[in-house]
This record gives structure tokens, sequence and C-alpha cells, in this order.
């Protein structure tokens, strides 16, 4: 387990590609449009089935590109909880995939079964959404503050559908000059360490579901051996 007071050093070092931070920070702003303006006009929920649409576009082409540059979930982790965070270690547990789709089927389950519901009225279908969102707020902040701020990310449901749907879809590639510094672990949003798919002969894929696609540990690799293709 790795110390709040290293995590902290080590996130002053970030380098960042070019406009990243301010399309997150823009992108943040729905977050609490959606969860406090919802309250109040619950059709303001429709934004997140706009939302679904948009990764499920950009997932074909960019893999999970949406959730690193455009999620508002996990803008807003990243930049604002991540301020409280005592940034411990993501478990292990939040990474493998039994975990990962027994969340996916209970929260879909849930989803589903309150549109059911609420089918033909405008007004509770958008507070399902808005509902959803709630929730899923609520457990990735309870989670962000003892552990990495964006931890929700390596079991959202939303994100794991995007992973499997951009299975060979710019992938991060391991080139064999990866010394295996562990550089790119400590400023992955998620912890997810790409030395560990180098190959001995040739170069290794990280899988897209364990990858955000934020660039961090493109630019800050010291022997640039990593890029999406």
């Amino acid at each position: 387990m790795i110390a709040p007071e290293k995590n902290q050093k080590s996130r002053s070092r970030i380098q960042e590609i070019c406009c990243r931070k301010p399309s997150q920070l823009l992108m943040s702003l729905l977050l609490p449009l959606v969860v406090i303006g919802g309250y109040f006009c619950p059709r303001i929920g429709f934004t997140v089935l706009g939302l679904i649409t948009l990764f499920m576009v950009i997932a074909g082409f960019r893999g999970r590109f949406y959730c690193g540059w455009l999620c508002p979930m996990g803008a807003f982790h990243e930049r604002f909880l991540g301020l409280f965070s005592l940034q411990r270690a993501i478990l292990p547990v939040f990474k493998s995939s039994w975990f990962r789709w027994l969340l996916f089927v209970l929260m879909m389950g849930l989803m589903s079964s309150r549109l059911y519901l609420a089918w033909g009225d405008s007004k509770a279908i958008g507070a399902v959404f808005r509902m959803m969102w709630v929730l899923s707020t609520g457990l990735a902040i309870g989670l962000g503050l003892y552990f990495k701020p964006r931890v929700w990310c390596t079991v959202c449901p939303m994100g794991s559908l995007q992973g499997v749907s951009s299975r060979n879809t710019y992938l991060l590639t391991v080139e064999d000059s990866c010394v295996q510094c562990r550089k790119c672990w400590e400023v992955c949003p998620i912890s997810t360490y790409p030395g560990a798919f180098k190959q001995e002969e040739g170069s290794g894929q990280v899988p897209s579901i364990e990858c955000l696609r934020c660039s961090n540990c493109v630019v800050n690799c010291p022997k640039k051996a990593l890029s999406f293709q």
C-alpha cells in the first residue's frame, strides 16, 4: 500500500496532455446540473441518456476516451474529490472481472426495473436516470475519499460496457524499450500498470477496459515506450 504522502508528491509531478484538464472542468459542471437540478426538474435526467449515446459512439473508435476526457463524474472525482482523498492504493478486488460484472448486473437490473415501472412517464424516466447518477456518485465519493479518487472508474458499469465494446480499439501499446520503472502506474488515475503488459519480444497492449486513454502514462514515460495504436 502506498502512503498518501507519496501519492501527493507524485501527483504534483504529473504532466498532462494539452486540453484534458479544461475539458474535464467543463464537463464536471454536468454533475451538479443533473444531481441537483434534476431534483427540481426530473427531465434533466435525460442528459444521462445523451451521454450514454455519446460514449458508445466514441467507444467505437477511441475506446474509453470518454472516461478519461469527458465523463462528468470521472472529472469531478479526479479534479475535486482528489483534493480531499487519502489516495490509498486501489484494492485488487476492484479490478477483478467477477466484481465488475456483478456490479454491472446489479446496477443495470435496478435501472431496468425502475424504467419498466416508469415507462410512459417522461418525468419518472428522467428521475430514474438521475437516481442512478446520485447512487453512483454517492458510492464513488465514499470510496474515493479513502482510495484513489477515481477508484469508481475501475468498476463503473458504463466504463465496463465501453471496455468490452472496444476490445481492439485505440489500444495503449507498450514497446520493448519499456524498463518497467512503474512511472506509468504512479500517474494512472485508476492505477493500471502498462509495464506489466510488456512482452519479451515485440510490443504488448493494455486491455481496453483497463485504460482511460487519458495519456498520462504516455507523456510521463521517461523512455517514450508508450503510445496509442
